[in-house]
């Protein structure tokens, strides 16, 4: 509850309208205060504006958004035996079904695939098998395999670093690939959350959330129209069952089964050991491997299979690094730095998860910076939770080479979004910019990473980021030198963006707002035409935009972000499904996620996010 301070200046400095926001707002759950329930309040700091004063430490981001639903903290078995409607009378679910009465029925038929195993621990190029080495997929399998190799080098150098090298010795970076390093820390308004956090802000506890089933009520209606049951009540898992269908690799049940394939990121890389109440994690990799070896499964199924199966060779590694390095404390402020641009790029790529659908990106450097910029996307709103767990793998620390000062920030932010520019530019391009589009939106819904928090935190950085030049065309190597310096690219070409005027009327905590604001042609059109429905441009552009301007507080801005968090990732997961995730959809959600790129949205949330900067474990935000 309040302190008696703060209630005393919530009721004489506040309006009749705040007091009733603070009665009927947002409810909390507190579990450490004998299970009562009551409200967090989010304040002004005279030393940072944005900053958020709690009175007593918000919860996770979860148990904050499912705290008006029954059934919060509920858990659903990781039901893998199933497809959703539109592929119910495909080969895959027949498929299935007869998995499904084999493993758990009558049927003698468990064994109903052509022997297929799973064992990532076989070298790299053995995985691919011979349709992978060979004919119209050799191509996209040599890249893969040399992205892998790459990751893997970069991987055990970083195992080797924490076993035998003490962090303090910069001798050994002469002959490293990488190394571990103190960020540089700027006086400025960065440095500013960076000391708010070193404080203690919020009682040194993180409000990323760990993998939970969603309870809201609209997402479970989603659920049950077009077939999700599951794992699918795990918005983590969006992934599969939204992102992955965004790529729209095929038109058909295969694209299902690529979405099957993405289970094993999904899980956190434990797909040999996942599990959720009473079941056997044993039994769910047994089920998910029987899915996987279907009998009769196309060639250029079976060869993106194998590419999955390379990418787990490189996780199965990290998930036992980390698992045996997980009880070392960190003290937040540490980050890796890479001596070559490219390895590092290979690095980041087969960290991201998308080799299902690598078949389908543009060959070459092109593809693989697409794969990498699927990952890059994910670790700006991940930067302080990734210090705090020193997350080998942080990209973007990568690129300012350890620097956390607001100028570095701010370079890596414009070069990244020169990046995204050039393959949201290229039609060739349109799988990997999918892939990209899809982390963007997944990271807004996936009830992990506390976006909107972090972005009440920093919203008056908007101004400085909308100030950078955001509209050029440039790959990685036209951004970053072989060394990973940036450069300056004053003759490049810069997008021309189609925007037009689109009104808007929200309502927040009672209060009608409208007005109109300038928004790309494509995000407009989808809107008139209902591909996109107006309240998912109102959560992630219009109310951002009242909360820069100053018409509601940061207090009302996340009660209000918290209380339709679900509702936003139902929505999100119907229009994708309704439009049967066509290329017209695809688009519009592309042009949507560049808008929030040009605004500084990730930038922003970034930067607050940066609140979590503080002593932690090794990867201590997922399970093993």
């Amino acid at each position: 509850m309040l302190s008696l301070k703060g209630l005393w200046r919530l009721c004489w400095g506040g309006s009749a309208k705040a007091v009733k926001s603070y009665l009927a707002g947002t409810l909390v759950g507190l579990k450490s205060i004998l299970g009562v329930e009551t409200q967090y309040k989010l304040g002004d700091s005279e030393e940072f504006q944005g900053n958020v004063d709690y009175d007593l430490p918000l919860p996770e981001v979860a148990d904050r958004v499912h705290a008006a639903w029954e059934g919060q903290g509920r858990t659903t078995p990781l039901d893998v035996l199933w497809t959703r409607k539109s592929a119910e009378d495909s080969p895959l679910a027949k498929h299935i079904a007869t998995l499904k009465e084999g493993l758990h029925g009558t049927s003698s038929t468990a064994s109903h695939g052509e022997g297929w195993t799973y064992r990532p621990a076989l070298g790299v190029s053995e995985l691919l098998g011979p349709e992978g080495q060979t004919g119209p997929f050799s191509e996209w399998s040599r890249e893969l395999v040399e992205m892998t190799e790459n990751g893997i080098s970069v991987l055990r150098e970083i195992m080797r670093f924490r076993e035998t090298i003490n962090m303090s010795d910069t001798t050994a970076r002469d002959t490293s690939k990488v190394w571990a390093q103190k960020v540089i820390i700027g006086e400025d308004l960065i440095g500013a959350i960076l000391r708010k956090a070193r404080k203690g802000a919020n009682d040194n506890r993180s409000t990323k959330s760990k993998v939970v089933c969603c309870s809201s009520p609209a997402y479970a209606e989603v659920m049950n129209e077009f077939g999700l049951r599951g794992v699918a009540a795990y918005p983590v898992f969006l992934g599969s069952w939204w992102m992955a269908l965004l790529l729209h690799d095929f038109d058909d049940w295969r694209l299902d089964y690529l979405c099957i394939l993405d289970y094993s990121y999904f899980f956190e890389y434990n797909v040999d050991s996942a599990r959720i109440m009473s079941q056997s994690p044993s039994t769910l990799k047994k089920e998910i491997m029987a899915v996987w070896d279907m009998p009769d499964l196309p060639e250029e199924l079976r060869v993106r299979r194998s590419h999955m199966v390379c990418d787990m060779a490189f996780f199965e590694l990290k998930r036992a690094h980390e698992a045996s390095v997980r009880a070392q404390k960190t003290d937040g402020l540490t980050a890796w730095v890479h001596a070559d641009r490219d390895t590092w790029r290979d690095f980041k790529a087969v960290d991201a998860g998308g080799f299902a659908h690598f078949l389908s990106f543009v060959a070459g450097i092109p593809g693989r910076d697409d794969m990498m910029l699927s990952g890059l996307v994910n670790d700006w709103v991940d930067l302080g939770p990734d210090l705090r767990f020193e997350e080998c793998n942080q990209s973007v620390f990568a690129l300012t080479r350890g620097s956390l000062a607001l100028a570095d920030m701010l370079s890596c932010y414009e070069r990244t979004v020169w990046m995204l520019n050039a393959s949201f530019a290229s039609n060739e391009r349109h799988v990997g910019f999918m892939t990209i589009a899809g982390a963007c939106i997944w990271e807004l819904c996936n009830h992990r990473q506390d976006v909107w928090r972090y972005y009440s935190l920093a919203f008056n950085l908007s101004s400085t980021v909308q100030a950078l030049g955001l509209y050029k065309i440039a790959d990685l190597a036209g951004c970053y030198t072989s060394n990973l310096e940036p450069r300056l690219l004053p003759e490049a070409k810069e997008l021309d963006i189609p925007r037009r005027r689109q009104s808007y009327r929200v309502s927040v905590d009672g209060t009608e707002y409208t007005g109109s604001i300038m928004l790309h042609a494509t995000v407009c059109d989808a809107v008139e035409s209902n591909i996109l429905p107006e309240s998912i441009i109102n959560y992630q552009i219009i109310i951002p935009l009242l909360l820069r301007r100053g018409e509601i507080d940061a207090n009302t801005f996340l009660s209000h972000m918290d209380r339709h968090y679900c509702t936003h990732a139902a929505e999100i997961t119907r229009s994708g499904h309704a439009n049967n995730f066509s290329y017209l959809y695809g688009r519009a959600i592309a042009a949507l996620v560049m808008e929030g790129w040009w605004s500084g949205l990730y930038f922003i949330i970034g930067v607050g996010s940066l609140i979590e900067a503080q002593p932690g474990h090794i990867a201590g935000d997922r399970p093993h």
